[in-house]
């Protein structure tokens, strides 16, 4: 597919990133319901309801306690290297202890040793369970500007709750890094037509030349990276809560940013607004350098065409689970040709908030 340029920029294998493309491309072993319950029993003492969850890498089930509470057990693809799985664990705790008021998962501790369970394959699979957040996720509401507000205020505050977190694991192999961005290219084929095929070429060319001469230079830290529709859950006006931590990594904060506001970019009526809020919420916790700003619009992009290229890859060797797979295609497609038409003007209004 060509050479890749891998999630830390440096020091990296190729067998390493070859074991990043393979935990999405082979999909997880299924496991049954009644397996889902007998884990549930055996590693965490609990008896109750299951019923099944969506997952791009792990299989996940709901799980109604019959002694109370509302959990989430997640059975994780055995290609997943446990200190990964691991960083996931320890941000959490981290958080937890952080800013106990920031609603995440909370981890819950199992009544064995070592959580694993054995498949029909006879792999090795970590198991974890954490706490089941209510809400409605942002992409069942219309992404008003007072949410995107609040939004922002979110992703702000969960960052800076990050700041000084560090993880021997923090810079593992992700695809879906940023810093990955000029593979997406070996993706564009899959998309249907010629137009979309210019967008996305277009996109990955501006960060080609705005982001990664500047890349190594910006703020880092570990960042959720994955502040997408399905994982913001919120009221009326206010976002409740964040879910889905499988893809932190160490990376530019502002890429963290950038992954929000391309969502919103697609979503509601009002693009520029909806965007501009996101980033006056993020700004009232975390101050943006200039460069941080500069490179806001190209990484947008960039997200974007990455959504689209890994889903539809990913699509193309998993056609039984292609609909959940491009469930966001629709909001990438119409946020990537609102960012071409928009980019002159968000650009401009984006530096206005340079402080720094």
């Amino acid at each position: 597919m060509g050479a890749p340029v891998f999630s830390n920029g440096i020091g990296k294998t190729e067998a390493e990133f070859e074991a990043a493309l393979i935990l999405l491309e082979q999909p997880s072993r299924p496991v049954s319901l009644e397996e889902a319950t007998r884990i549930a029993n055996d590693m965490f003492g609990m008896t109750g309801v299951v019923s099944r969850l969506p997952g791009e890498r792990d299989r996940n089930f709901r799980f109604r306690c019959a002694e109370g509470g509302d959990y989430v057990l997640k059975i994780a693809h055995c290609a997943e290297q446990a200190a990964v799985l691991d960083l996931q664990d320890s941000v959490l705790g981290y958080l937890r202890a952080k800013d106990p008021a920031l609603a995440v998962p909370k981890l819950m501790a199992p009544s064995v040793p070592n959580a694993l369970w054995r498949d029909s394959a006879g792999e090795e699979r970590v198991v974890r369970m954490v706490t089941f957040l209510p809400g409605t996720p942002l992409g069942n509401r219309i992404a008003t500007v007072p949410l995107c507000n609040s939004i922002g205020q979110m992703l702000g505050r969960l960052d800076q709750a990050l700041v000084d977190f560090h993880h021997p694991a923090q810079s593992h192999a992700l695809l879906w890094n940023l810093r990955n961005a000029a593979y997406m290219g070996n993706f564009i084929r899959y998309f249907p037509t010629g137009q979309q095929q210019a967008l996305a070429r277009a996109a990955l060319k501006a960060f080609e030349q705005q982001v990664q001469p500047v890349g190594e230079t910006l703020p880092l830290q570990v960042i959720h990276n994955d502040f997408n529709v399905h994982n913001i859950l919120c009221g009326e006006h206010t976002i409740e809560g964040v879910i889905d931590f499988g893809d932190v990594i160490r990376a530019p904060r502002v890429q963290d940013l950038a992954i929000a506001a391309s969502y919103m970019m697609g979503s509601g009526t009002q693009p520029l607004e909806q965007c501009m809020s996101i980033l006056s919420g993020y700004c009232q916790t975390i101050s943006l350098t200039r460069a941080e700003l500069k490179c806001l619009p190209a990484m947008m992009g960039a997200r974007l065409v990455m959504s689209l290229g890994i889903s539809s890859w990913r699509a193309s060797r998993n056609p039984a689970d292609a609909e959940y797979i491009t469930r966001n295609q629709e909001i990438a497609w119409r946020a990537l040709a609102r960012l071409e038409e928009l980019q002159d003007i968000l650009r401009d209004r984006i530096l206005t908030f340079s402080v720094a």
